[in-house]
Parts: C-alpha cells; sequence; structure tokens
C-alpha cells in the first residue's frame, strides 16, 4: 500500500468512524501523540471529530524519529483544509502548558509514563482514556494511585462493544503471526498458551482456518502432554510476569528439543528471550526480544481500521466520562 493510498484509507475510515460512534469533542482540549505508521492518525482523530485545538507530541523511538514523524504529518495535513490550524506538533518536548489545558490526556506512548511529575499540571475536570481495557492497565504506563488521588477520571474502553468489535481482530493478527513464522494453520496442531480473551480470540481463528487441533491452556502438564504432536504453540497470556524460556523459565529447552526439535514459538505476549531461542535452533516469531504484558506486535500490524476505531472509541469514552453519559463502551476505574 503505496503512503497516498494509506493516508486517503485513513481520512475515509477517520470519519467513518467519528461517524458511526457520534464522537464530538467540540471545544475540548486534546493532548496526545503522534506516532510512526498507524499511530500518525491520532491527533487527525481528535482534531476531525471537532476538538478546539490538539496538542500532539512526538518523539525518537525505535519505531522512527520524530523527524520523520513530522514529514509525514505534514504530507498528511496538507490533504485537509484547515486541519493544521487546530494541531500543535511537540518534537521530543513535554510541555506542561499543555497539560494544563488539556480536558483529555491519552495514555498514549510518547506521553508515558502519566506519573505525578507530568499530571500534577493537570485540572481535576481532566479525563484520561486507556485507549484499551480497564483490565489491561500497566503500572508502568500510568500512576493510578496518583490519579485517583488527584481526582483525575480514567477510564477503558470495552473492546468488545459491538460498535467496534476490537477483540475480534487479535484472530487476524494470530493468523498473520502464524503464517509469517512459516505455518499453514490449516491441518496444523497448535497449543495457545493463555488463559484470558486474547487466547479466546486466537483459538476460534485458527480453528476456524481448520487447524486439526487447537489446545487453549497455560497449564505446563497439558504443554507437555501434547508437546510431541505440537507444529507451534502461540504464547498470548497477557498477565503472565514469568519468563517463558531460559533459567526458572516456564518451559524447558532441554525437554523440548528431546522431544519436538521443530516446535514453533509464536509469541504476542510476555518475557521471551528469542536470541536464546534462535541459540538453541528454536524457530521463533517475531524474531525480538518479548516483554510481559506488552504486545510483540499490536493490532496496527494488521492494518489501519482497528487502531482507527480503536482510537475513536477512546475519545468517545473521554467524551462520555466528561459528560456523566456513560455507556457499554466506557469502563470507568474510578
Amino acid at each position: 500500500m503505496t503512503t497516498d493510498f494509506r493516508h486517503k484509507r485513513s481520512l475515509m475510515l477517520i470519519n467513518k468512524a467519528i461517524k458511526e460512534l457520534s464522537l464530538d469533542l467540540g471545544g475540548l482540549t486534546v493532548v496526545t501523540e503522534i506516532g510512526s505508521n498507524n499511530y500518525l492518525y491520532t491527533p487527525f482523530i481528535a482534531a476531525l471529530a471537532g476538538a478546539e485545538k490538539v496538542y500532539a507530541w512526538a518523539k525518537d523511538s525505535v519505531y522512527g524519529s520524530a523527524t520523520d514523524i513530522l514529514e509525514q504529518y505534514e504530507i498528511f495535513a496538507a490533504t485537509i483544509p484547515g486541519i493544521s490550524e487546530k494541531i500543535v506538533i511537540r518534537a521530543n518536548e513535554k510541555n506542561y502548558n499543555d497539560i494544563r489545558e488539556a480536558n483529555i490526556i491519552t495514555n498514549s506512548g510518547a506521553l508515558r509514563p502519566l506519573n505525578e511529575s507530568l499530571l500534577k499540571y493537570a485540572h481535576k475536570k481532566c479525563v484520561i482514556p486507556l485507549m484499551y481495557e480497564a483490565w489491561e492497565i500497566r503500572v508502568q504506563d500510568i500512576d493510578i494511585d496518583y490519579c485517583k488521588k488527584a481526582g483525575l477520571r480514567v477510564a477503558g474502553t470495552n473492546e468488545s462493544n459491538s460498535l467496534i468489535n476490537i477483540f475480534e481482530y487479535g484472530g487476524p493478527l494470530a493468523i498473520k503471526l502464524a503464517q509469517e513464522a512459516g505455518y499453514e494453520v490449516y491441518k496444523n496442531n497448535i497449543l495457545v498458551w493463555s488463559d484470558d480473551e486474547f487466547g479466546k480470540v486466537a483459538s476460534k481463528a485458527f480453528n476456524d482456518m481448520g487447524a486439526s487441533d487447537v489446545i487453549h491452556t497455560n497449564e505446563i502438564s497439558v504443554f507437555y502432554e501434547y508437546l510431541n504432536k505440537l507444529d507451534f504453540i502461540y504464547i498470548c497470556d497477557y498477565d503472565e510476569k514469568r519468563n517463558y524460556f531460559g533459567e526458572d523459565g516456564i518451559f524447558d529447552l532441554s525437554i523440548i528439543k528431546q522431544i519436538n526439535p521443530t516446535l514453533g514459538i509464536i509469541h504476542l505476549y510476555g518475557d521471551v528471550d528469542t536470541s536464546l531461542l534462535s541459540e538453541n535452533h528454536i524457530n521463533v516469531y517475531p524474531v525480538k526480544k518479548g516483554v510481559k504484558m506488552v504486545m510483540s506486535e499490536t493490532l496496527a500490524y494488521i492494518g489501519l481500521t482497528p487502531i482507527i476505531y480503536l482510537q475513536v472509541a477512546g475519545f468517545k469514552v473521554a467524551m462520555e466520562v466528561i459528560d456523566n453519559k456513560l455507556s457499554d463502551l466506557s469502563q470507568p476505574l474510578f
């Protein structure tokens, strides 16, 4: 997909999602991020939904430099008359005056960590949408205790709400990762390591693709019971804090190599040492270190739609909290 086509499609999807979710940020000031690739569009969503002012923070990261992000911003902004008048870009800068003005501060990567040193400048009517489910909250991202003490309202997004059904995109993501790792899925024997919704949608997707057997568990005895016939294991247990391989790991590499040396490891969540697996000639994907409670690949990896709809929904949640008109979409923490 060319950059020009991606921008055109993103604008179509943004406007469609804003209309379907009746998002109206009229008169509000938003502080959010402007990121790389599909996360470029976050401030445009707020501005197109009527926000009076949008402060978009960009920073250098492993995903791209602030300079590159600003170049893409200018290209996209040039296609929307008047949009740049609403958006103020901060490159590698945390401007606390932005925080003072904000009605909405998003829990986005370029703003994190949302801790006391940042949030002490926010006024008490400010709302922080997590932009994901409330149960997925990570203490390293946002200081919830401070938010509660300061009277700042925080809310998650019900990703299973019928208007967005974001969780269902976890299925196509699982299929894409498996096939990129070299597995057909069809007629494969698969173990999905999880006890949460991520595992449920992945298991359903694998079954729907015609897998011979899909075992959904996070019981180590079950893993070893089926180990000899598995094609791959899909690791997607969000809450698991232990490391999976290596010293004191959940899985014993020596047993895996003895019983099933061709087993594939695909990881969505969790502490996965891919270097160790590669050194032991185990097929692992993605080939980058897995981190606990952080997606190895986000839903943006499969395309624009899930990320745009999730972000529009996150802004809608903030609007509902501000207006005190909560729907099934909103998950207020307190």
